[in-house]
C-alpha cells in the first residue's frame, strides 16, 4: 500500500512539473489581460468623472423663482476616485504598447522591475519619457510561447510601425534601426539629445541568451 500511494505521489509531482510551464505562462497571459482591462475600466471611470463635471459646471449659478432670484450652490462631485485613479494610472502603468507587425498589444509598466518584467513589458528607469526628446527605453522578455511579450520582436524590421497609446493620446513611432549588441552595450538606452525616441529591447537568442536585440525608432507625426 505504501508504494502504491509513493508511486501515485511521484506521478502527480511528475505530471505538475510538465504542467507547470504552461499552467505559469497562462497564469502570466491571465494577468497582463487584467491589467489591460483595469487600465481601459480606469479610463472610463475617469472620462465619466470629466462628463459629470462638465455638466455640473452648466448649471446656472442663479434660478428665478416666483419673481425672486435665488442663488443655488453647485454641488461639488468628489475629486477622490477620479485621483485615485488617475494616481493608480500613474503609478503603474505608462501605456499600451502596440505593434500590429508581429500582433503585440501588451501594458507598459512602470520601472523594469523583476515583478514586473514576470507580467509584462516595462520602461527602464532613468531613461527618456514618452513624446519627449529623449530615449524612451522599454524592455520585455522573451517566452517560448509564440508571441508572447518580446517572443517575436526579432521579426520587426526597418519602417514598422511601433504605437504608444495612453489613452489620452497616441504616440506613433517609426523604426530606423533594429542592432544586435552586447549587454554591457548601454549605450543603447542613451538619447541623441534631439530626436523623440523610443527603444525596444530583448534578449537574444531566447535560449542561452548573449546578446540583445535592439529596435530603434523615432516619433513621427500620424
Amino acid at each position: 500500500m505504501t508504494k502504491r500511494t509513493l508511486s501515485l505521489v511521484c506521478i502527480f509531482l511528475g505530471i505538475i512539473i510538465l504542467l507547470y510551464p504552461t499552467l505559469n505562462d497562462r497564469y502570466e497571459s491571465y494577468q497582463q489581460q487584467r491589467i489591460l482591462k483595469q487600465w481601459q475600466e480606469n479610463l472610463q471611470h475617469i472620462d465619466q468623472a470629466a462628463s459629470e463635471t462638465e455638466r455640473i459646471s452648466e448649471v446656472p449659478s442663479s434660478i428665478p423663482v416666483d419673481g425672486a432670484t435665488v442663488h443655488s450652490q453647485p454641488v461639488a462631485l468628489s475629486a477622490e476616485p477620479t485621483t485615485s485613479v488617475a494616481s493608480m494610472m500613474q503609478k503603474n502603468v505608462e501605456g499600451v504598447l502596440i505593434i500590429d507587425k508581429i500582433n503585440l498589444k501588451l501594458p507598459i509598466l512602470k520601472d523594469a522591475t523583476v515583478d514586473n518584467m514576470k507580467l509584462s513589458v516595462a520602461s527602464i528607469a532613468n531613461t527618456g519619457k514618452l513624446g519627449a526628446v529623449g530615449n524612451y527605453a522599454i524592455a520585455g522578455h522573451r517566452n517560448l510561447t509564440y508571441g508572447k511579450n518580446f517572443n517575436r520582436l526579432d521579426e520587426v524590421a526597418v519602417g514598422d510601425m511601433i504605437e504608444v497609446d495612453t489613452g489620452s493620446k497616441q504616440y506613433w513611432y517609426k523604426v530606423q534601426d533594429k542592432l544586435y549588441v552586447l549587454p554591457e552595450d548601454v549605450w543603447v538606452l542613451k538619447g541623441n539629445g534631439k530626436d523623440q525616441e523610443i527603444t525596444l529591447i530583448t534578449c537574444h537568442p531566447m535560449e542561452n541568451p548573449t546578446h540583445r536585440i535592439i529596435v530603434k525608432a523615432k516619433l513621427v507625426e500620424k
